[in-house]
């Protein structure tokens, strides 16, 4: 019996390291097809405001609490969580979307007009400011943006106590924007956003303010 084992034995061991040599470039040959599939870039989103002629209102204030993209990617992108976890309460957790930050964030239009932008996915600056956070993504097609709007309010110049505003569909399924720009591979993709604010702002019969927003994308 010993004798068959020992001649049987570098067979065996013969048979181990051609398996696992097969193993090891399967290995290999995988993350790298895998890996070239997937090249990334980096989009960053900021705000601005038309000019306005808002008569006797001193700031219109809107909160977002969520910014994500949609790409041609077949997986979502949580910031943070479990896969569509960012996307999951206002139903658009399909495909392809990508939750660039969701930091909550109350932003004046009025503070933006004459050409001042702000970025919408932002960390303190040193200067007691905020400054822009690229986001990396897969590099492609961006379609949309959508911003999670939780809030609006308008404050007035006359004293009148500040009003809310109501935003039908922006606290739902958010502010969608069609932008269809291209993420390039290793580089960056600014999208700018012009939130018009005059234009979004309507008065009603019983007094109350309503905002049907009016945001386009600045060339």
């Amino acid at each position: 019996m010993a004798e068959i084992l020992l001649e049987g034995e570098p067979t065996y061991r013969g048979a181990i390291v051609r398996t696992s040599l097969v193993v090891v470039l399967f290995s290999v040959f995988a993350v790298s097809c895998g890996g070239s599939s997937m090249g990334m870039g980096q989009v960053k989103i900021s705000l601005t405001d038309a000019p306005s002629d808002l008569t006797n209102v001193s700031q219109v204030n809107v909160t977002f609490d969520e910014i994500r993209v949609h790409d041609d990617a077949s997986t979502s992108s949580p910031d943070g969580g479990a896969p569509d976890a960012g996307a999951s309460q206002d139903g658009n957790n399909g495909s392809g979307w990508i939750v660039l930050c969701t930091d909550t964030q109350t932003i004046d239009l009025l503070s933006l007009t004459g050409g001042r932008f702000t970025p919408l996915c932002s960390r303190p600056a040193a200067d007691g400011g905020v400054e822009e956070v690229p986001v990396a993504v897969p590099a492609g097609n961006i379609s949309q943006v959508r911003l999670h709007l939780v809030g609006a309010q308008l404050v007035f110049n006359d004293g009148t106590p500040s009003t809310d505003v109501t935003v039908p569909s922006g606290t739902t399924s958010g502010l969608k924007i069609d932008v269809n720009q291209t993420v390039p591979l290793g580089g960056a993709l600014e999208i700018k956003l012009d939130f018009d604010a005059a234009q979004s702002i309507h008065k009603t019969g019983n007094g109350k303010y309503l905002m049907q927003p009016v945001i386009r994308v600045v060339p």
